[in-house]
């Protein structure tokens, strides 16, 4: 397979490997600190790491998408509940189509549509979103952190790959 058919990066499931714990703590810290500019105070890895020690576990499902078994961006599923509780692509490798590839399989994984929740602060995300076909809903607040935050959903008539 030449170079220009090599994919760019592919999916797989989370083994849970400790290593690996820390690499999706690392992700998801950068780039929540990078949609959320005006923070004052970022908690440290620790934080992160246990969050990602106690939340990604089953029946939540983690997709990594990785290149060279490298992890680039994640997204954790909660299939039986139609949602996606987290989304994260690392800052420095966003718009090359990492986001994307995960909404396209959280759309494979549950085909009668999912939701998910964003800050109301990260409008980078909410445009990407929206241009992706989700439906914007409801502004509620987080009910740990009290942050405010806007629902979004996805309808398998608004799948991106369909023609209106």
């Amino acid at each position: 397979m030449s170079d220009a058919q090599t994919p760019a990066f592919h999916l797989r499931l989370r083994d849970g490997a400790a290593e690996e714990n820390m690499v999706l703590a690392g992700i998801w810290r950068r780039a929540w600190a990078a949609s959320h500019p005006g923070t004052p105070v970022i908690e440290p890895i620790t934080h992160w790491l246990q969050r990602v020690r106690t939340e990604f576990v089953a029946p939540a499902e983690v997709v990594i998408a990785e290149r060279d078994a490298q992890a680039l961006a994640f997204m954790v599923l909660h299939d039986r509940r139609e949602y996606v509780a987290q989304l994260f692509v690392d800052p420095h490798l966003r718009n090359q189509g990492l986001g994307q590839a995960l909404l396209d399989e959280a759309c494979v994984r549950m085909p009668t549509g999912w939701r998910l929740h964003v800050a109301l602060t990260n409008t980078a995300a909410q445009r990407f979103y929206e241009r992706y076909g989700l439906a914007r809903g409801t502004v509620d607040r987080h009910p740990t952190s009290g942050r405010e935050r806007i629902s979004y959903h996805w309808y398998p008539a608004r799948a991106p790959w369909r023609k209106a």
